[in-house]
């Protein structure tokens, strides 16, 4: 998979457990202090019996041993949840492009302001109560998985760069830069695709993959471009109920070829096909080129409207549309 997306979609994935996480703490800070008694006074009975022989043990003795050892289940518990959630929080932080200290540091302000947050919410259960040495410890136990997290990686990067001085490492590096970039090209029918075709001579530099809605005409395409040309439903907005069907289907066809070619750039001409896919690229770390198609000269299409605020270049090919698009860059015509 393109490093690119495999980044984004961990990053994604963290969020979620991250999310997952805060609340199963939330769910266990919800129980009342007879319940989460219970629960503590469970496994520290379980503990006492299997290490401490606590079933030799006398009932006065046995009981004390358990209220002992349940401030020790607690307290352990605290700390091995917010390790983990320091471990996902600071894995989170390391699929964003700051800085170390940055990443140090919100993923430690993030794990105090939860458990400050959760201390807080303590305060209104019935039977348990918000300490500030429970958010300490929490911020200490978070603090730990997120180094652990930074000595992975200074070992991993250590590591890797012992390898790249070898000079054969670095031989077969320069060879994989070799390797044609991935470049999806899509539009709908028609004109758009017209436009597109404009730019075929660039084709051949890349990893090229086509893609564009089926109708008779486009079929022909398939002699000539065989595998790198796949298509999508056709759909005209002149039949609105059937189109929503079709653009929602599209969208999912979408997410599948993206997934398939993992393209390092989509480029398109539009229209509403091509939507989907350039907010997928970007969700995923693709870069996405947008070219407004030549018909417009003083207005923006909706596609165009749609993919502006999002694409990282923005082709007009007359220079009034800079009014339309001001962050545009006007390359001439296509033609």
């Amino acid at each position: 998979m393109n490093k690119n997306i495999l980044k984004h979609v961990l990053r994604y994935v963290l969020i979620i457990c991250i999310i997952i996480l805060c609340c199963v703490i939330f769910k266990f800070s919800a129980a009342q202090g007879t319940t989460s008694s219970i629960t503590s006074g469970k496994f520290a009975n379980f503990l006492i019996d299997t290490f401490f022989n606590g079933k030799q043990m006398s009932g006065i003795d046995k009981i004390q041993k358990i209220g002992n050892m349940q401030i020790l289940v607690r307290k352990s518990a605290h700390f091995a949840i917010y390790m983990f959630l320091g471990i996902l929080t600071m894995c989170c932080a390391q699929t964003f492009q700051w800085c170390k200290a940055y990443k140090f540091d919100i993923s430690v302000i993030f794990t105090f302001l939860y458990a400050c947050s959760d201390e807080f919410h303590q305060l209104f259960v019935p039977g348990r109560s918000g300490e500030f040495i429970d958010i300490c410890l929490d911020t200490v136990a978070a603090t730990c998985g997120i180094v652990l997290v930074m000595i992975i990686i200074f070992i991993i990067n250590t590591i890797r760069r012992k390898r790249e001085k070898n000079p054969k490492a670095l031989l077969e590096k320069n060879i994989d830069t070799g390797i044609k970039r991935k470049v999806l090209f899509i539009a709908s029918t028609g004109g758009h695709l017209n436009e597109l075709m404009q730019i075929k001579p660039l084709f051949k530099k890349y990893d090229y993959q086509i893609i564009t809605e089926k109708t008779k005409v486009d079929d022909s395409l398939k002699c000539e471009y065989k595998d790198k040309i796949k298509f999508l439903i056709y759909g005209t907005k002149k039949y609105p109920i059937t189109y929503i069907f079709k653009f929602l289907a599209n969208c999912f066809i979408s997410l599948y070829y993206f997934f398939r070619y993992q393209p390092e750039v989509v480029v398109t001409t539009g229209t509403h096909t091509a939507v989907p896919m350039c907010y997928i690229a970007k969700i995923f770390g693709s870069k996405v080129i947008f070219i407004e198609t030549f018909a417009n000269r003083t207005t923006g299409t909706v596609a165009g409207k749609l993919v502006y605020p999002i694409a990282d270049t923005f082709v007009v090919q007359w220079e009034e549309m800079h009014k339309v698009y001001p962050k545009s860059v006007c390359w001439g015509w296509i033609y």
